[in-house]
């Protein structure tokens, strides 16, 4: 059997049971204590949260100037490489790439970038025809 919270008379119900309510405005109501809930428990102050606030800003831009400061050492052709990521994912990233050579390539000279540089190309004039197949294999 349920109470209710709110009843009209007290007919038909047990002694026991009538006890429980009280007369208000003509009606019987339920003798309840109603406990008091205290929200202000659970927050933070205000002045403690605008703290927690600027310094949440503070350390994002302090974020975004390192980021911005690494962007700046990637090379201008290879910057539309860099993700659109959060300050920090970017930085990470930045040296990673960087860790793994990405931006350390180095530009070759022409077509032929394979040919050994420094050495000038051997005059075959004067040599006869011995001399110069001699010269075609590598000696070491």
């Amino acid at each position: 059997m349920t109470l209710q919270y709110q009843i009209d008379s007290l007919e038909g119900l047990d002694e026991s049971i009538q006890k429980l309510y009280v007369e208000k405005d003509g009606k019987f109501t339920l003798d309840v204590v109603v406990p008091v809930k205290n929200d202000d428990q659970d927050k933070i102050p205000l002045s403690r949260l605008n703290q927690e606030i600027e310094k949440r800003k503070l350390s994002d831009s302090q974020l975004e100037e390192i980021a911005t400061g690494l962007i700046e050492t990637v090379p201008d052709e290879m910057r539309d490489l860099v993700p659109d990521l959060p300050h920090g994912q970017k930085i990470k990233w930045i040296q990673n790439a960087a860790k793994k050579g990405l931006f350390n390539q180095k530009n070759s000279d022409g077509i032929d970038t394979r040919r050994p540089g420094g050495k000038p190309p051997a005059d075959f004039k004067n040599m006869s025809p011995q001399a110069i197949m001699a010269k075609g294999y590598k000696t070491k």
